[in-house]
Order: C-alpha cells, then structure tokens, then sequence
C-alpha cells in the first residue's frame, strides 16, 4: 500500500468514510475497530495512539455530520486513482472485519467508489480479493 503523508484533515475524511462503513449496519464490532485501527496506522504512517484520537474525533465529527459525500469529496481531490483503490480495498477490509457483509454497508462502497470514479472492473477484483481473505 501507499504511504501517504497528508493533513490531519485527509485522514480525517478516510476515518469518517472508514467509521461510516462500520456503522452501516447500526452496531461497530470490535473487529472492525480494531481493523480500522491497523488501517490508519498502516495507510497513513501513523501511531497507534494517533490512530485512537483520529477514531475518536471521526466518531465526534460523524455524529454531526449529515452525509458522508464531503468526506469523499476531499479524499477524492488529494488521492491518486492508485491511492482510492488501495483505500476501496481497505474498506472493504472493515466491511467483512465482522463476519458480516451488510447490504447497507455494500450500498455506501459502491457510492464511495462512484465517488472516486472507480470502474466497475476494478471494485468488483478488489472486492473478490477482499472476500478470498476472509473466507
């Protein structure tokens, strides 16, 4: 995966985007906490302890906020074609963390990867090498 170095406020969006998906179907497990977790620290270069703050002001800023859009909008401007799928394949990381493949949590990846205008060729190889690591 890329490393990338970037402003608080992009790894901001890609926590809020990553916590989205975890919540899509009402509950966060511990899986995809601790998913989200390792993802942050692994993508972005950071600490574990950072990663804990940056979950819990994504947390904070998710409960205020009415969409997620914004939060793609701004990824989608700073990350490369290369970086958004790397981050399409993280996300679905955390939505099959939990054991459990939502359909409200298949809804929002496809949104995101619209957003980024990422083929359908490319969601659906990242999706089938995302579901061969958790089966």
């Amino acid at each position: 995966m890329n490393k990338i170095n970037d402003s608080e406020e992009i790894i901001l969006a890609s926590t809020c985007l990553l916590l989205s998906i975890a919540r899509a179907d009402d509950f966060v497990d511990e899986e995809e906490a601790k998913i989200i977790n390792e993802i942050l620290q692994d993508f972005f270069d950071i600490t574990k302890e950072e990663a804990v703050s940056l979950i819990a002001k994504a947390n904070i800023d998710l409960d205020k906020s009415t969409d997620y859009f914004s939060y793609g909008s701004k990824l989608n401007e700073h990350f490369s074609l290369t970086d958004k799928i790397d981050f399409i394949s993280c996300i679905f990381e955390v939505a099959y963390s939990d054991g459990d493949y939502h359909y409200m949590e298949e809804h929002m990846i496809k949104k995101i990867a619209h957003m980024f205008h990422i083929e359908n060729k490319d969601l659906i190889n990242v999706k089938m090498n995302i579901k061969r690591l958790f089966s």
